[in-house]
């Protein structure tokens, strides 16, 4: 649902939004400290293995190991906005 934050912030409308900018989602910080925008690329890296890319990131998932995987999940998000 648009909007809607759940275990994790609302992921409508993410590729090329602010990161840590989800209203009434509390953040860690770790992301901003590494990415400004959701961009494809930045979106690719975190998928890949989220710790490695953002440590201190409260995420628990452990990340996608096929590009074609993340690169798809990422199409889809596009639309999703």
């Amino acid at each position: 649902e648009a909007g809607k934050n759940g275990t994790g912030p609302s992921l409508h409308g993410i590729v090329g939004r602010t990161v840590d900018v989800a209203e009434g989602y509390s953040y860690s910080g770790a992301l901003e400290a590494v990415y400004d925008v959701w961009s494809p690329e930045h979106l690719d890296a975190f998928l890949t293995d989220p710790k490695g890319a953002a440590p201190g990131t409260k995420m628990t998932f452990k990340g996608i190991s096929k590009a074609e995987d993340r690169a798809n999940l990422i199409a889809y998000l596009a639309t999703q906005g």
